[in-house]
């Protein structure tokens, strides 16, 4: 009498563990470089919402006129008052930080509306060097926007 076995031989287990195994080595790092990839998109992408608020708060200073480098007046946007500084909003946690709904995931740092000079920094918070994955919004000097500087190493 002959018995039909219908299981795997051991020899092909070990085929298909060792075929599992070099697929995951090849993969696994195109799916880790997701995790930076999606910071990344999400700098750009907040980039752009500071870039749009920036502009909606100077045209209503320009409709109100409040672009006065001298003084740091306020407008009321949504219900939310927002520092300027030159028509555009101050880099403070009052000014642009107000402007822009960014406060999940992100860590305002910094940030002052005295003289030309001041910046502030919103990073990712999750990021393993936070420090280095964010960007600075610097004050608008009367003649230029402000700019926006991205620092990605971090991310």
């Amino acid at each position: 009498m002959h018995v039909k076995s219908n299981g795997f031989t051991l020899i092909e287990l070990v085929v298909v563990i060792i075929i599992l195994g070099i697929i995951a080595v090849t993969a696994a790092p195109k799916f880790l470089s997701l995790s930076t990839d999606a910071r990344l998109a999400t700098l750009d992408s907040l980039e752009g919402s500071m870039r749009t608020a920036a502009n909606m708060v100077n045209a209503k200073a320009i409709v109100e006129n409040k672009t006065d480098c001298a003084t740091d007046p306020t407008i009321d946007l949504g219900g939310t008052n927002i520092t300027l500084r030159c028509g555009y909003p101050c880099p403070h946690p009052s000014g642009i930080a107000q402007a822009v709904d960014a406060d999940e995931g992100f860590t305002w740092v910094g940030g002052n509306c005295a003289g030309l000079l001041g910046n502030i920094d919103v990073q990712i918070t999750d990021a393993p060097d936070a420090a280095n994955c964010k960007i600075r919004y610097a004050a608008s000097d009367g003649n230029r926007p402000p700019v926006y500087t991205q620092t990605s190493s971090g991310c």
